[in-house]
């Protein structure tokens, strides 16, 4: 019975649900991190309570759904349950930060330190060579074939020079020895604009960087370097001044290693960003934003609580107090929160919404669970029950069979039926010993009956049944 009433509640139930729907899933609002393991997203829905409901209370539902994102950790990093575990060379909070070893005592170098992502190297300077102690040792080029100089060779601490025996002169490739100096005494040497050199023993005329030298060999004119390299500059704005050429890559971008092209500089990953929060590197660009209950600033960098209590609408019924980074709403007396938490409603009357999506919670789960197992345990008990009755009915019958045809309408003389009425009733004493051993005694006590032919006054003929067996040896 109470499995019955169960199954009953729990139909009822389920059928109440149907009068309070689920509305669609808003959109969700933005990751509250741009990586690391603590982002997370939410959305809200409503309900759309049917007018059928009537006052029906329905099961609850999480009308605010929350979820992780941009769970993940950069440069190798791995995701702890509450940060990330950086790699050596990395930092941060997303180990999104490239650690300069070389800004703390030179990384430990002697000469040069080099950063790299992740890492560092130590080098030594131009004209050193580190040795097996991992010291930078002077390198002496003039022991290898006299430097490459033609006639003197002086070395240096780290470098070197050549040198020529007057009155020879060096040449322009520092290393060759020129017989005289034909930028003195050559007169069309004069001529040169900026500067003048010795070049296989013959004067050349010199120009500086950004400068070539014209049609006559004599004059330096201005290289215009973003025509005469279109490669240069790509992505940004080449400018060209006197000498030289200006590439402008815009906010947000800068020129490659190699100071060719302009690309985009991930601000974010830089640390130059300012972002107090999350910071998104774009295009030529980056954006800070802000966790839910929380707003950019004026700055465009730094995040500052939200007062939702100020909105238009305001998010609650009746009082709203304003929290770090959320609200709260409050009802009066005789009054509680609906089911979306902001509504108020007279205590007792608020409608419960259904599960989300329809679905039956885990309690209603549980209860339909216990009721079906009751309902199937009872179909069970009443089918054993059924069985054992159909079993008595059975044998009650052919025993009465049995009587039935020793009492019918006989000839006085005809013992046929009397036998056929014994032979029947001791066959059905013999099935219920064979079916009820436990019945043995009731079996032997009834024994076999033999029957006397008595006549009544109108003719008819009454079998009478006497006992023979135990009873009757008892009765004599």
């Amino acid at each position: 019975m109470l499995s019955v009433l169960l199954t009953l509640t729990v139909l009822s139930h389920v059928s109440a649900k149907q009068d309070c729907i689920p509305d669609e899933w808003e959109d969700w609002t933005s990751c509250s991190q741009k990586c690391g393991a603590s982002g997370t997203r939410q959305r809200n829905r409503k309900i759309k309570i049917l007018p059928t409901a009537d006052g029906v209370q329905c099961s609850t539902l999480d009308f605010l759904e929350i979820e992780g994102c941009n769970r993940e950790c950069y440069n190798g990093g791995t995701l702890l349950p509450t940060e990330c575990l950086c790699q050596k060379g990395y930092t941060g909070t997303c180990c999104e930060l490239d650690i300069d070893e070389c800004g703390n005592a030179n990384g430990g170098c002697q000469q040069r330190c080099v950063n790299e992502l992740g890492s560092y190297r130590c080098e030594c300077f131009d004209g050193f060579v580190e040795n097996e102690m991992n010291v930078c040792k002077d390198i002496n080029e003039c022991d290898d074939n006299n430097g490459g100089c033609e006639m003197l060779c002086m070395n240096y601490y780290g470098s070197y020079s050549c040198g020529c025996v007057p009155p020879k002169i060096l040449e322009m490739d520092k290393k060759t020895c020129a017989t005289e100096n034909h930028c003195l005494t050559h007169p069309e040497a004069l001529n040169c604009t900026h500067g003048c050199a010795i070049h296989n023993n013959q004067f050349i005329c010199e120009c500086p960087e950004g400068y070539t030298l014209d049609e006559t060999n004599f004059q330096c004119v201005d290289v215009d370097q973003c025509q005469a390299d279109p490669m240069f500059c790509a992505g940004g704005t080449c400018m060209s001044s006197p000498g030289k050429a200006i590439c402008e890559c815009g906010i947000g971008r800068g020129l490659d290693a190699d100071g060719i092209k302009c690309i985009d500089v991930d601000e974010c990953k830089a640390g130059i960003s300012q972002c107090s929060h999350t910071c998104v590197n774009r295009n030529a660009g980056h954006v800070c934003l802000c966790p839910a209950g929380m707003i950019i600033g004026s700055d465009h960098k730094t995040c500052e609580d939200e007062n939702e209590c100020m909105r238009d609408p305001p998010p609650c019924s009746h009082t709203c107090v304003d929290l770090v980074g959320s609200f709260a709403c409050q009802c009066p007396e005789l009054m509680e929160l609906e089911h979306d938490n902001r509504t108020c409603c007279e205590i007792g009357k608020c409608i419960r919404p259904l599960s989300a999506e329809g679905k039956t919670t885990s309690s209603e789960k549980w209860i339909i669970s216990i009721s079906v197992v009751a309902v199937v345990a009872v179909l069970v008990i009443v089918v054993l029950v059924w069985r054992m009755l159909k079993r008595h009915i059975s044998t009650s019958e052919k025993v009465m069979r049995g009587i039935t045809m020793a009492t019918f309408t006989t000839d006085p003389t005809d013992q046929q039926h009397e036998t056929r009425a014994a032979a029947l009733y001791s066959d059905s004493a013999s099935h219920i010993l064979d079916r009820r051993p436990s019945d043995q005694i009731t079996v032997h006590r009834s024994a076999v009956l033999t029957s006397q032919n008595s006549w009544t006054e109108d003719g008819s003929e009454n079998v009478i049944f006497t006992r023979r067996g135990t009873e009757s040896n008892k009765a004599r």
